[in-house]
C-alpha cells in the first residue's frame, strides 16, 4: 500500500493506473508447498468491476484440489492478505510465550475484528462478507497456525528477543 495525499492506494490500484489494465488480486488460505503436494486449498479472487475477467482467473486457477472463488472487493481481499500477517505475529508471540490456545484464539478473533475495522476505515467500499471468504478468516487461521510470520515471532519470543528476526529465519 502507498499512502498519498488523497488517501491510501493499494498495489493493485497502482498497477492498474501505471499499466492501464484491469487488475484482480488473489489471496487465500493456501501454503505454497501444500498446493504443490496437491493438498486441498482455496483462494479468493478480488475484482473491481468486470466479473468476466475474474471468472477467467477462477477458471484458470481452479483444480480439483484448489478451489477459487471471486468477490467484487479488490481492496478488501488485498487488505486481508496484508493485515493477517500482523495478527500472525501476535499469535506467534503467544505461542513463544506459551500462553495457550485460548489466548491464541482470542488474538485471532480480536485480530479479525480489527482487520475488518481498519480496512473499512481505509476504504469504505470494503464488504463485511469478504472477511468470511478464504482470503479473510481462512487465510488468517492458516497463517496463525502455520505461516512464516507466526513461526518467526514464536522463535523470537522463545529467544527472549536476543537474536534479530533476520537470523532466526536462516537455517
Amino acid at each position: 500500500m502507498e499512502v498519498k495525499m488523497e488517501g491510501p492506494c493499494m498495489i493493485s490500484s497502482l498497477i492498474s493506473q501505471q499499466l492501464g489494465i484491469n487488475c484482480c488480486v488473489l489471496m487465500g488460505a493456501n501454503i505454497a508447498n501444500e498446493i504443490a503436494m496437491e493438498k486441498f486449498s482455496e483462494a479468493t479472487v478480488g475484482y473491481r468491476e468486470n466479473r468476466q475477467i475474474a471468472d477467467k482467473w477462477v477458471q484458470l486457477f481452479s483444480t480439483p484440489y484448489f478451489l477459487v472463488t471471486a468477490v467484487q472487493d479488490v481492496e478488501g481481499v488485498e487488505l486481508c492478505g496484508t493485515l493477517k500477517n500482523v495478527v500472525a505475529l501476535a499469535a506467534g508471540f503467544v505461542d513463544g510465550l506459551e500462553m495457550g490456545n485460548n489466548t491464541k484464539a482470542a488474538i485471532m478473533r480480536i485480530g479479525l475484528r480489527e482487520m475488518k475495522a481498519f480496512s473499512k476505515l481505509l476504504f469504505s467500499s470494503v464488504k463485511d462478507t469478504t472477511f468470511f471468504e478464504s482470503c479473510g478468516v481462512a487465510d488468517l487461521i492458516t497463517t496463525c497456525l502455520g505461516g512464516r510470520n507466526r513461526k518467526v515471532a514464536e522463535a523470537f519470543a522463545k529467544n527472549g528477543g536476543k537474536r534479530l528476526i533476520f537470523y532466526i529465519e536462516l537455517p
